[in-house]
């Protein structure tokens, strides 16, 4: 008991600020999507203290959600029911587990480190794959997965 409620209390603030996104600043969304359009997924950003989340509805003709977390405890467990699907997302080779709900939902999810630096874990959610490729399409053009960080300079 004792053991279940320290690891509600330490996940209650990461759940609040994760829950919250906000719509981000024009400048900032326009260097996060670099050459993507911002009418193809709406975004929100969170940010804790050791990550970034973002939450993504994707805008018609696409349907579905996408869920980006950039940091380093991502919370994905691969599920024994899920198939594999490998791929690439920018310059980064990812195998997708892909699931199919009850209901037909087909979630996609992957968990990868991200130059070496921060683990990534990408999850969607859609009605069709065609859904799901074409917001893992959009991903594969951003900034995140093709040009690695620049080095801070120190003066």
């Amino acid at each position: 008991m004792r053991n279940s409620l320290i690891v509600l209390l330490l996940a209650l603030p990461l759940s609040t600020q994760a829950g919250g996104g906000k719509p981000m600043p024009a400048k900032e969304l326009a260097e996060f999507l670099g050459p993507v359009s911002p009418k193809a997924i709406a975004w929100t950003k969170s940010v804790g203290t050791d990550f970034d989340a973002y939450s993504g509805r994707a805008m018609p003709p696409l349907a579905g959600t996408v869920n980006l977390y950039i940091g380093g405890w991502p919370h994905f467990k691969a599920s024994a029911a899920s198939k594999t699907v490998t791929g690439r997302l920018g310059l980064f080779p990812v195998t997708w587990h892909r699931k199919v709900a009850p209901d037909g939902t087909i979630s996609q999810e992957t968990v990868f480190r991200l130059y070496g630096l921060w683990k990534v874990d990408i999850w969607l959610e859609a009605k069709r794959q065609s859904d799901i490729d074409g917001m893992i399409a959009i991903l594969t053009k951003m900034p995140t997965f093709t040009e690695k960080p620049k080095p801070v300079s120190s003066q």
